[in-house]
């Protein structure tokens, strides 16, 4: 699957989002807690976070608030959950 997300401040990441209700979700692969945590819990780079998958691209916009990670699959996934300020 060919899916791909790029911060604000050009950072790219492996994996896919879902916004909903107000909150955004990420799945990410090839990083670990550590590295996701110290870069999601600057606003500055997820004010704007771009994403590609399957041919298809959008941005999501306004998530400076970052409330959750967790490390899924023993470590080949990390999942972050952010909101809007």
């Amino acid at each position: 699957m060919d899916e791909r997300l790029t911060l604000n401040d050009g950072t790219e990441i492996r994996g896919h989002l879902i916004e909903t209700n107000g909150r955004l979700f990420l799945y990410m692969y090839e990083i670990t807690l550590q590295e996701a945590f110290e870069l999601l819990i600057e606003p500055e780079n997820t004010e704007a976070i771009r994403w590609e998958r399957n041919g298809e691209t959008g941005t999501a916009e306004g998530y400076g608030h970052l409330y959750s990670v967790t490390e899924e699959m023993d470590g080949q996934m990390i999942t972050a959950a952010l909101k809007k300020d």
